[in-house]
């Protein structure tokens, strides 16, 4: 088996179905199978009009949503192939990527992971950003309190190059390279955990590589309609992730955040007192202050 596929549904059905008739519409010279984590779709029927198009899939059905972590390593332990790509549910296949993957990399047996060209939904269908540098912790603190502006430049999608980390919808992984990092870690409920993994790849000598010679179509966002709190989450993964690697600077990320929610609440208060904004309102923002403050909410997803 050469590649083992994982993707991650969850109320999306429609977009689900399109990437697998993308994928094997244009998946070409290479032994593949693919594993869909239905992670407790609202609509129980989900999963069986999956399987109904799709016989070929192994489906992995979980009662509620367990986070994209570990719905992507329920997958993986369950595949067989030589490489094990984690696919966005959210992406559609426009040429053979995944066969041409296969091929790159075993021409590049010292690369641990690949990433692909990322390209907008748009007519043009323009580049989009699928590889970054690492977090820096103390940079991060800066920028939540207001204290400088530094952006890196704009990246060169043209060029093949070696990165600090490529982005979950397509992240490539040789065989080797996972069993000698492991699977991911599952404190990240969503987000944050395809940098993680790219770091731990990184310290143990392991490339990570971007490759323009394969795209594909990332729709993006897939979850965000069914998700209560996006800023919450993705403060929680991205703390989670501070406390991970950069010990000193998680405490003052989280009193930054926590007092940038603060100042929103006060201003529903004030708004409350001058008669513009209703009681529900305000009761809903301390709820949310409450929450943010405790990191109790969101860890269901929706």
């Amino acid at each position: 088996m050469d590649l083992s596929v994982i993707l991650v549904n969850w109320n999306s059905l429609s977009l689900t179905s399109e990437a697998l008739r993308s994928l094997r519409a244009h998946t070409q010279g290479i032994e593949y199978e693919v594993f869909v984590t239905d992670n407790g779709s609202k609509d129980p029927a989900e999963p069986e009009a999956l399987l109904r198009e799709f016989p070929w899939i192994h489906l992995v059905r979980n009662p509620d949503n367990r986070g994209f972590s570990k719905a992507n390593n329920q997958g993986i332990r369950r595949a067989r192939g030589r490489y094990v790509l984690l696919l966005n549910n959210d992406t559609v296949q426009v040429e053979n990527a995944l066969g041409a993957s296969v091929a790159w990399m075993d021409a590049h047996p010292d690369v641990g992971a690949l990433g692909i060209t990322h390209l907008n939904n748009d007519e043009a269908r323009t580049y989009q950003a699928s590889f970054f540098p690492f977090p820096e912790g103390w940079a991060d603190v800066k920028a939540v309190f207001g204290v400088g502006d530094y952006r890196p430049p704009e990246p060169d999608y043209t060029r093949e190059q070696d990165v600090d980390w490529v982005v979950g919808s397509y992240l490539f992984m040789r065989r080797a390279c996972f069993e000698d990092v492991g699977e991911l870690d599952e404190r990240f409920f969503i987000y944050d955990e395809d940098i993680d993994w790219c770091l731990r790849a990184r310290r143990l000598g392991w490339r990570i590589t971007y490759w323009p010679g394969a795209k594909m179509v990332h729709l993006g966002a897939a979850s965000r309609p069914f998700m209560k709190d996006k800023t919450f989450v993705h403060f929680r993964s991205h703390l989670s992730y501070l406390a991970k690697h950069h010990g000193p600077a998680a405490p003052l990320y989280y009193l930054g955040m926590s007092a940038r929610m603060g100042g929103a609440t006060a201003k529903q208060v004030l708004r409350w007192m001058a008669g513009s904004g209703s009681a529900d309102e305000l009761r809903q923002r301390l709820v949310r202050q409450r929450q943010f403050m405790t990191l109790q909410h969101g860890r269901k997803g929706g």
